[in-house]
């Protein structure tokens, strides 16, 4: 029995040791961990207060550098002015931009065509692309100025700036290009780039400040030398996020900040952070060795003086806490030896507990098994569509439990229409998940069957509230985006309303898309869709309520406006950069805070194809003008002879109509979009005004059959329309504006 007894005790002792080891090394690690996230963000808040204090100087230099962009562009112009000659002699024009010192120099006609350049871009038409197109209203405006961001050059990826304005001898456009090196020298001038080194971060850490994707301020190490490209150091991470980057051979853990337009990073070799780790578990191990080993002898002296009666007693309560009862507490005192036992079977008890806290983690990795099965169901590689060039989406989920509620999707039911759903369950934990994943395969099997998203809600809502025993339900937002015309549908059951960026306004405003009950909460609810109308360049921004519910450490919520704060500035940022900078801003607001609920957030740009448009007033002396405009497109794009005049008569109908009867007898306007497609021909055209409501696909044709004079007057020309256009769609959209879309292709 002796030697039964010491097998056992060891058996019983040495997983006591195992675990706690285990348990003290992750303890160790996860406390090394924190206090270098915590010097890591103490060093960046601490860099970030001196940087913004050089960044107002910056600005300052900033201003300066483009004040003498435009005086160059002003002084370029007046030279024009006064001898126009130059333009023809291309000497000249390299002498000037010499003297000029600057990389580029441009001058378009009327219609916005380069017709002078010292680079190889005679004949281009600066409205073709974005960038130059900011210079067209200088055709319009004799007083337009401009001065562009810095922006990475077409050619060769380099920092590159544009200056422009009117010129003066005609209607025309005066460019200059420049590097803006200067102006980034002054910037490290600035006392940027003495920011780095006065921070020491441990032993051998340090910080780095990088801008437009460059470092320009760094400490003592030579792996991350000034000049370096941070894509090519491997630094990019979500701001506020730490991770492991590998310099050189070297892991480092790393911390960066955005400030300003700058990012800082804070580095920490990896070596460092455990170093204090391991010298603490070697003491550790070797206590617990002496410890469990005294434990070991100390019970093994005992047994030897054991009497039988008192073994059985202990054997009958080992049976009980082998049978799962580890509330059992041995209290056999006949002799101090048998005290001694029991208080260390007692110690033995409590290692058996620490053990099955073990076994629930183990369950914990489980659980985040199944959350990497959920993930898994959602969207998770970007760009999504790498070869689609009209939109542009990106989004995030991030559970507060291991498994969440909320959802996110989006899909193409055919090459025309996106579909983007948003919903969040009203629940958290493993059944939210399994309801989500059933609702949102529902959503998108009815989504894909070519339905409304009126009609999928409706459908959807009744089938959940069917086989719904849990009383679950789930608010969401699903919207259908044609990509040829930017026309989006949504529909809202009981979701956050979102935001929308017009570009044409340059500021970000709520999209009041109707607010039905969630799915699950009444069978029989109906659902009500709106429609509204993107241009090239808006952008879509849908979340759920862990971004607004979102709490500070105070205990205020983020709510609404905050939620508009978080969004300034990324105006100019693409569907990736604005989910991120949105989520690492509600990170800062609620920093401290455990999260509470899931947080999803999607972001969708309509990029769209090129428009040419036409703003004319609506009356009959600006029809002329306006098919003089069409048949210049149709024609350029080699339109059939035979369906061009077709096609001109459909414009005229549809004009007149608007002329006549949209806004009489007040003054109003017509836009004019139209795309044209040579090969094979296909022509969309589309109308807006801001008119009375009409829907000339509801105005019933004239009855051919009757004599001339007794049909009823109307509904002629619409049906010579119909009769052209193969397909039209109207459109009422919620700010109050009247759109047409006409569709023909011709095949040769």
């Amino acid at each position: 029995m002796h030697k039964i007894f010491h097998k056992w005790l060891f058996i019983c002792i040495f997983p006591a040791f195992c675990l706690t080891l285990a348990a003290s090394y992750l303890l160790q690690t996860r406390q090394a961990e924190e206090n270098a996230r915590y010097m890591l963000s103490s060093n960046l808040e601490d860099g970030a207060k001196y940087l913004r204090m050089v960044v107002t100087n910056s600005a300052h230099i900033r201003e300066m550098s483009d004040a003498g962009a435009l005086t160059k562009a002003r002084a370029f112009a007046a030279i024009i002015t006064q001898n126009p000659n130059i333009l023809n002699v291309p000497t000249l024009l390299h002498f000037l931009r010499k003297l000029l010192d600057v990389e580029e120099l441009n001058v378009t006609d009327d219609r916005g065509v380069i017709v002078a350049s010292t680079s190889s871009f005679v004949g281009y038409d600066m409205a073709s692309s974005p960038q130059s197109a900011a210079f067209m209203p200088a055709l319009r405006e004799l007083d337009f100025a401009l001065v562009q961001d810095i922006a990475p050059r077409g050619a060769d990826r380099e920092p590159f700036q544009y200056a422009g304005v009117a010129r003066r001898d005609c209607t025309g456009i005066v460019q200059i290009g420049y590097s803006p090196r200067r102006l980034l020298e002054a910037l490290r001038a600035a006392a940027v780039d003495e920011i780095a080194p006065r921070y020491h971060i441990g032993s051998s850490g340090f910080m780095a400040i990088a801008i437009y994707g460059a470092i320009i301020s760094t400490g003592n190490e030579p792996a991350v030398p000034v000049g370096a490209s941070v894509r090519s150091l491997g630094l990019l991470q979500p701001a506020g996020d730490t991770g492991v980057v590998t310099i050189l051979g070297r892991q480092y853990l790393c911390q960066s900040m955005e400030v300003d337009g700058y990012t800082l990073f804070a580095m920490l070799p990896r070596n460092e952070v455990f170093f204090s780790r391991d010298s603490i578990l070697l003491y550790i191990a070797a206590c617990n060795i002496v410890l469990f080993a005294l434990v070991f002898w100390m019970v093994s002296h005992l047994v030897k003086r054991l009497v039988i009666n008192d073994v059985y007693r202990v054997n009958d309560d080992l049976k009980k806490i082998t049978s799962g009862n580890l509330d059992v507490v041995l209290d056999e005192r006949t002799t101090p030896e048998f005290g001694m036992l029991s208080d260390g079977i007692n110690k033995t008890v409590q290692s058996l507990k620490q053990a099955i806290l073990a076994a629930a983690g183990r369950i914990d990795a489980e659980l985040e098994f199944a959350r990497a099965i959920q993930c898994s169901s959602l969207p998770s590689v970007f760009p999504a569509y790498p070869e689609r060039e009209d939109f542009d989406v990106f989004a995030v989920m991030r559970a507060a439990k291991v498994v969440g509620g909320d959802f996110y999707d989006f899909y193409l039911r055919d090459k025309n229409q996106l579909v983007i759903v948003v919903a969040d369950v009203a629940d958290k934990g493993i059944g939210a998940a399994l309801f989500m994943m059933t609702a949102k395969t529902l959503i998108k099997s009815l989504a894909e069957s070519g339905l409304s998203p009126a009609e999928i809600f409706t459908q959807a809502n009744r089938r959940i509230s069917a086989q719904n025993d849990q009383d679950i339900f789930l608010t969401a937002f699903l919207g259908v985006l044609d990509l040829t015309t930017g026309r989006l549908v949504c529909a809202n059951a009981g979701h956050e309303h979102p935001l929308i960026f017009r570009r044409q306004e340059e500021h970000y405003s709520w999209l009041e898309a109707g607010h039905g009950l969630p799915l699950g909460a009444m069978g029989s609810s109906r659902y009500q869709e709106q429609a509204f109308q993107l241009a090239p360049g808006d952008r879509l921004l849908l979340y759920t309520d862990g971004v607004s519910e979102a709490e500070s450490s105070q205990g205020t919520r983020l709510g609404l406006s905050g939620i508009e704060n978080a969004v300034r500035g990324t105006e100019g940022m693409n569907a990736e950069k604005t989910v991120l900078t949105l989520l690492s801003r509600v990170d800062e607001f609620a920093a401290g805070v455990e999260q509470a609920d899931d947080i999803t957030i999607l972001a969708l740009e309509f990029l769209g194809q090129a428009w040419d448009e036409l703003l004319v007033t609506a009356d009959d002396a600006h029809l002329e003008s306006l098919l003089a405009f069409l048949e210049e497109k149709l024609r350029a794009a080699s339109c059939p002879a035979k369906i061009l005049p077709l096609l001109l008569v459909a414009a005229e109908e549809v004009f007149t109509n608007i002329a006549h009867y949209a806004y009489a007898p007040e003054p109003g306007t017509v836009l004019l979009r139209c795309r044209v497609r040579p090969t094979p021909f296909q022509i969309v055209l589309q109308f807006q005004d801001s008119g009375r409501p009409f829907n000339p696909l509801h105005k019933p044709g004239p009855d051919i059959t009757l004599p001339a004079e007794k049909r009823d007057e109307g509904g002629l020309g619409i049906a010579m329309v119909r009769r052209i256009m193969p397909r039209m769609e109207y459109t009422r959209t919620a700010d109050g504006k009247n759109i047409l879309t006409l569709w023909k292709q011709h095949e040769a």
